[in-house]
């Protein structure tokens, strides 16, 4: 099923983009002591998946599920200060991110609930993880007029990719588990149990 789309007939709204307000990191050892914030981000590509196993236990409705997809683009805001070796900096933009080759698990846990005596799956909690292959960032630097600063900053940016999801994955998986859980239960809460599920 292509979720891009959404599922109209039942007023279920596209799967993307996925919005992710916030997510930080800090790295305060060493010669390298950065701060960067990431905000406002808008990422493409989810719904493009591929399920390589899947698990389930519907009399706990539980489904466990485990995910290719092979590209994700995401946008937004930054804004980094801190010091490289004895140098101050700063620099503050908007930025674009590529990643390649993404794997992830996806473990959700349901409860029944009954509304206009029909019985309905609703998502309790949607716990994800996921490992990138590549990733490739690019950004534009407002506050220094796009100057050497600014290039220094996506080289940075680059070198330093893996620290950097590293830092950032677990906020980015409560905000990626939460955007799904959120979609499902809006197609879940429509779609009564016995329709999906035969033998309920």
């Amino acid at each position: 099923m292509d979720l891009s789309a959404g599922i109209p007939e039942i007023d279920v709204p596209p799967i993307e983009p996925m919005n992710i307000p916030r997510m930080a990191m800090e790295n305060g050892n060493g010669a390298v002591r950065i701060r960067a914030v990431f905000s406002n981000m808008t990422a493409h590509g989810a719904s493009n998946y591929t399920v390589l196993s899947l698990k389930t236990d519907l009399d706990d409705y539980r489904i466990d599920m485990g995910l290719e997809i092979p590209r994700i683009e995401a946008l937004g805001k930054y804004d980094v200060s801190g010091n490289i070796l004895l140098f101050p900096v700063r620099s503050r933009g908007e930025f674009t991110a590529i990643f390649q080759d993404v794997t992830a698990v996806a473990k959700l846990h349901g409860k029944e609930v009954t509304m206009d005596d029909k019985k309905y799956m609703k998502v309790e909690k949607l716990l994800v993880d996921f490992t990138l292959g590549k990733s490739h960032f690019r950004i534009r630097d407002f506050l220094n007029g796009g100057n050497v600063l600014g290039e220094a900053m996506n080289q940075f940016l680059n070198q330093n990719a893996n620290e950097i999801i590293k830092e950032m994955k677990p906020a980015a998986a409560h905000s990626i588990g939460r955007h799904f859980k959120e979609f499902l239960n809006t197609a879940f809460l429509k779609i009564p149990i016995n329709v999906w599920l035969l033998d309920a």
